[in-house]
Formats: structure tokens, sequence, C-alpha cells
């Protein structure tokens, strides 16, 4: 089973912004010998996983991956509700959003709604991780997620994306604990300068959050006078995709976002 799921790990890798890797470069993402890669690539792509490209020799993801991805859309009508409601989130405040969830330990998106109401917007990527150091829906997973989350933020490797990038596990402890007593959390330039991001949780049955809904947008248009309107769709929108998903809200969580 430890075998099977080191050669799973590798799609991880693959990304909108990375669609093909080659040999030497999965080896050193995955830190690990080329010839174990080589060999979990094999059996990656037998079963169609991925596949190779017969010019460059670059890895992909394959059919299967693929159609796996599309059985699952298909079987999972609530991310459909969830796109609904979002854009009409979206019309509602003009900018781009994005849901995600966590994954064994790794906050992974899962929708994109991107703005209409504005040509300079925030692009997402619908593959990406989202750090949990770097980003709102990072650190709003961290206060409201599992426990075992901050291990992550103990063992102080946690990568610097800008120069508001927060890896002092001290710091993003103080910042857990200020989000957890207001509900939202919000990032400004610390995955990407000139980026500002609010974030809230969307909970499980067992009021554990499973992921989060995150607004995105240039930072010129996360002003003072507007923040109120982000926050207030914010918090609609978390409570409604919690209803959605099956979760259920703490008691404790604000009845409303305050700036």
């Amino acid at each position: 089973m430890g075998t099977a799921l080191n050669a799973l790990k590798l799609l991880d890798f693959f990304s909108a912004s990375r669609p093909e890797i080659g040999l030497s470069q999965l080896a050193r993402l995955a830190r690990a010998n080329k010839a174990t890669v080589l060999r979990h690539l094999r059996s990656l792509e037998e079963f169609g996983l991925i596949e190779q490209n017969p010019l460059t020799k670059y890895y992909a993801i394959g059919p299967a991956a693929i159609r796996l991805a599309a059985l699952r859309e298909a079987a999972n009508p609530r991310l459909d509700a969830a796109r609904l409601r979002m854009q009409t989130a979206m019309q509602e405040v003009g900018e781009s959003l994005h849901l995600s969830f966590l994954e064994k330990d790794i906050l992974q998106t899962a929708l994109v709604v991107e703005t209409t109401k504005h040509t300079v917007r925030v692009s997402l990527d619908p593959t990406e991780v989202m750090p949990i150091n770097a980003t709102a829906s990072g650190l709003s997973m961290l206060c409201y997620g599992p426990p075992t989350l901050m291990t992550q933020v103990n063992s102080g490797e946690l990568q610097n994306f800008t120069k508001e990038t927060l890896t002092d596990p001290d710091q993003i402890r103080a910042q857990v604990e200020t989000i957890r007593n207001r509900g939202w959390s919000n990032s400004n330039g610390s995955y990407e300068m000139g980026v500002h991001g609010f974030a809230a949780p969307i909970f499980g049955i067992d009021r554990v959050a499973i992921g989060t809904v995150a607004f995105a947008m240039p930072e010129n248009r996360a002003s003072d006078d507007r923040v109120p309107v982000i926050l207030a769709a914010l918090h609609t929108l978390a409570k409604d995709l919690t209803a959605i998903f099956g979760g259920q809200v703490p008691e404790a969580f604000p009845p409303e976002f305050h700036p």
C-alpha cells in the first residue's frame, strides 16, 4: 500500500501551470531517486493515470484520471449547487471566488468562479493547492479544520512566497486566534503580490471545517468601503455552502462578520 500511495502522490505535482513534468524534475520534487520515481511512473502509466509525450518524453495527466474526474463531477451534484450559489455571490460582490476542500492535510481547489464584471481580475487555477500559511483559505482552515494541520506549522518547513508570507509559527498561531474571534480570514500579498483574499470555513457534519470559500481580488479593490459588502456576502455564502454539503455551523461561530 505504501508503494501505491507514493506513486499516487506524484499526481499532486501536476497543475495547470505545470501540465508536463520530466523524470528528473519529478524526482527533485518528490525528493526521491530517479529509479524509484520511474518505477512509480510506469505503474501509473499502466493504469492510464499518466501518459508520456513521445516527443518531449515528459509526463502528463492521463485519460483515466480525466475519466475519473468526470465521473466524480457527475456523481456529485452538490458541486453544481455550489457553483450556482457562488455565481450569485460573484454578481453581488463583483469578484472572483474559489472553493477548496481538505484532502489528506492538503487544501485543494475544487471550484473556481471568475468575475464577469471586471476586465482586470484575479485568475485562479482550478487545480491549485492552497498553502496553509500564505493564503486566506489556508489560515481559515488552520483555525477551523482538524488540529493535526498545526503540525505543518510547528514543523517550521513552511514555504515563503512573498515578503508578506507568514512563516513564523508564533505569528501564525496569533493570526489563527484572531480569525477564531472574528470568523473570517484575509491575506494581502502573502501568496501573490497585489492580490487580496477574504475566506471563511465550510463545515462538515461534525462542525469541523472540511473546506473554505474565498474571494480574491486586486488589492486596490479591497478598499475599506468595500470590505463590509464583501464580508456580508462571504458570511452568507459560507453558511449556504455548509448546508449544501450537509454540514453544521458551530454554535460559537459569529452570527455575522465585522470588519
